[in-house]
Formats: C-alpha cells, sequence, structure tokens
C-alpha cells in the first residue's frame, strides 16, 4: 500500500496544454507528459474495481487497460473503463469529435489516507491517443 500524500504527483495543466497544441514529438515527449498525469489517478473507491466487459474483480497489482477522455473545455481526464488483460482493446475504436481519447496500460495499486482506500493507476504506458 502506499500513503497517497507522499506518492501522487501531479502536472501543471500548462505545461500539458502547451505540448497540446503542437504535433507529438518524436522522442515521445508528449505521451511522457500524459502518462505522469495518470500515475496515481484514482480509479474506483474501496480496493477493487470492476472489468468493463466481463465485471471481474480486479485489484492491486493486477495490470489492467484503461480508456480514459477529456473533452477540449475540461482540464481533467474521465476514466470512462477499466477492462482486464483477457478483455482489454488494443486499439481506440471509439472516437468523439471535440475529445482527447486514451488508451493505456498500468498496474494497479492502492493509496490509503487514514482508513479510507481508493484504487489508482501504477506505471501507465499510453497504447493509443486519439
Amino acid at each position: 500500500m502506499t500513503d497517497s500524500n507522499a506518492w501522487l504527483s501531479t502536472v501543471s495543466d500548462d505545461s500539458l496544454e502547451s505540448l497540446e497544441t503542437q504535433p507529438p514529438s518524436p522522442t515521445g515527449t508528449h505521451d511522457h507528459l500524459l502518462e505522469t498525469r495518470f500515475s496515481g489517478k484514482q480509479i474506483a473507491a474501496g480496493e477493487t474495481a470492476p472489468c468493463h466487459h466481463c465485471d471481474a474483480r480486479l485489484h492491486e497489482g493486477h495490470p489492467i487497460t484503461a480508456h480514459a477522455y477529456r473533452h477540449s473545455d475540461e482540464p481533467a481526464y474521465t476514466i470512462a473503463a477499466v477492462y482486464c488483460a483477457g478483455c482489454a482493446p488494443t486499439d481506440l475504436m471509439e472516437t468523439t469529435r471535440g475529445r482527447d481519447d486514451v488508451l493505456l496500460e498500468a498496474d494497479l495499486g492502492l493509496a490509503m489516507a487514514g482508513q479510507t482506500h481508493w484504487t489508482i493507476l501504477v506505471e501507465p504506458t499510453i497504447v493509443a491517443t486519439a
């Protein structure tokens, strides 16, 4: 388990937005900033999260794939779905105009503050963006 006060990292919206107005660089700087933004992102309250497709209960240590999106007028991404390794899509199938979609792989972790626990993303890697 991880104490969230010392562990959760943040990225300035200004630094991410300045990169979003430019095409991604070949070095992957844009993906790295997105990965940093998702590191520690809360997935669910409690110690488990359900797979969006098969409803399997996923907990700390499970590898997952997550689909996240952000509308152009929103500062933060929303996690739309979490998939277990067996149900994970390999590409973004549905995209909407005016919305940034991200598909990422990560492990699930557990954060806590006092007696409260929540499931988070650990070491996310961007798989696809649209």
